[in-house]
């Protein structure tokens, strides 16, 4: 019997033949853990009298949720965390200024390749399958892995994607990937790896396709990844030291079920509060008031959707009621932003730049709102509470719908808009 993509990646990792629904216990390649869970799991290795990890050097630890201390216990963290990858011995620490969002910045400098596996602390690992890379979350289970090497995990069944087409003006990456989780359902989608194929990726770029392996995880699935490409070696090309081989699912192989999309109907689309896949044509909330936007996030803060934003922003300014944050990804999406020009552009818009990483969208610490205000952002959930308020409502949209409605004042269809074209 033929295997996916994912039970290949698990196969070679544990040394023998396996199929869904098989417990193994793989040995990740690299383990990530983001900047508030470090305490934490220092904290559990010394209750269990854990003082060495498995294999530090498999370990990367990437300061992103909150690069800017913003209170004296910030700063207290921080330093804490320095201390504990000091005494663990771990080599691969990217703090402040030095990496940026860790589920983005390692791709960018070749560290994940085509048939990789992973593991993590944070769920939005899965953006690691944007380049064939099998990525598994596994939240507090972490700290087994750290000190043990491995935890049990149960072979995902597939369900696989094939997209075909490609995009109309006005629409991105963002609407298929919010679309698609409200059409699957978390029924479908439950304990899965959702694998994107078909011609219609041809005209998807790699962000867009981190994208794409961001949402799913909002419905139960257990990752997501893309089938490699020309579209992959050619960006991994000028990264990767070594060979880079490809990656496919066998003719053969078993899908729970196998989806065929057409990229060229979906127009922009919102998800509504409070969850991530309740997913409306953007028609249906126009002209909804807000008084906060966002641009950026481990779904949408690539230089793709920084471009994205731009061009909506280019020549107009942010409505007086509304604050507009934009937070680039990594240092290299900051750096090719400000040498594109896309930062004067923001700065001239009157939006608000913040420091490469999570952004508003890791609990509202910079950048934030208020009780009873409304946002558009684009960031990973809409749940009650996620941007810092207690109270209001959060709307999911693409760059080029936050960025046309923190414009109006209003939510709006970017297609309302005279959109020129990019010169980035």
């Amino acid at each position: 019997m033929g295997q996916t993509i994912s039970e290949k990646v698990l196969s070679r990792v544990v040394g023998r033949p396996v199929h869904a629904g098989e417990i193994v216990h793989p040995v990740p390649e690299l383990v990530t853990v983001h900047d508030w869970y470090v305490v934490n799991f220092d904290r559990a290795l010394k209750e269990f009298g854990v003082t060495r990890l498995f294999d530090p050097d498999r370990v990367l630890i990437s300061t992103d949720h909150e690069p800017v201390a913003v209170s004296p216990q910030s700063a207290e963290r921080q330093k804490k965390v320095r201390e504990i990858v000091a005494r663990y011995g771990i080599t691969q620490f990217y703090d402040v200024g030095r990496g940026g969002l860790g589920h983005l910045f390692p791709v960018e400098m070749g560290m994940i390749r085509p048939g990789m596996f992973v593991e993590a602390y944070d769920t939005h690992v899965t953006n690691f399958g944007a380049v064939g890379a099998l990525a598994i979350p596994l939240v507090v289970e972490i700290s087994e892995v750290l000190a043990l090497g491995s935890v049990w995990l149960r072979v995902p069944e597939t369900v696989r994607v094939n997209l075909h087409g490609s995009l109309p003006s006005g629409s991105s990456v963002r609407d298929v990937a919010q679309k698609l989780i409200a059409d699957l359902g978390d029924e479908l989608i439950d304990y899965s790896v959702v694998e994107f194929g078909g011609p219609g990726l041809a005209g998807i770029d790699i962000a867009g396709r981190h994208t794409l392996c961001n949402t799913p995880l909002e419905i139960g699935a257990k990752s997501a990844l893309v089938e490699p490409d020309a579209v992959t070696l050619s960006y991994l090309a000028s990264r990767v030291k070594d060979d880079i081989g490809l990656i496919a699912s066998d003719t053969d192989a078993q899908f729970r079920a196998v989806i065929d999309y057409d990229l060229a109907t979906i127009g922009p689309q919102v998800a509504i509060p409070p969850t991530p896949d309740r997913v409306r044509p953007v028609a249906e909330v126009v002209g909804t008031p807000i008084q906060h936007a966002f641009i950026g996030s481990c779904a949408s803060g690539n230089l793709p959707d920084l471009a994205d934003a731009a061009r909506m922003l280019s020549g107009r300014t942010v409505h007086p009621n509304v604050r507009l944050y934009v937070t680039p990804a990594t240092q290299e999406v900051a750096r090719e932003a400000a040498r594109t020009g896309l930062m004067e552009i923001f700065l001239a818009a009157g939006a608000t730049i913040t420091q490469a990483g999570c952004g508003p969208c890791a609990g509202g610490r910079i950048g934030g709102m208020a009780d009873g205000e409304t946002s558009i952002n684009t960031g990973t959930r809409n749940d009650v509470g996620r941007l810092g308020g207690a109270t209001g409502d959060i709307y999911l949209a693409s760059p080029l719908t936050v960025a046309a409605s923190a414009v109006s004042g209003a939510i709006t269809d970017p297609r309302t808009l005279i959109i020129p074209e990019s010169k980035a």
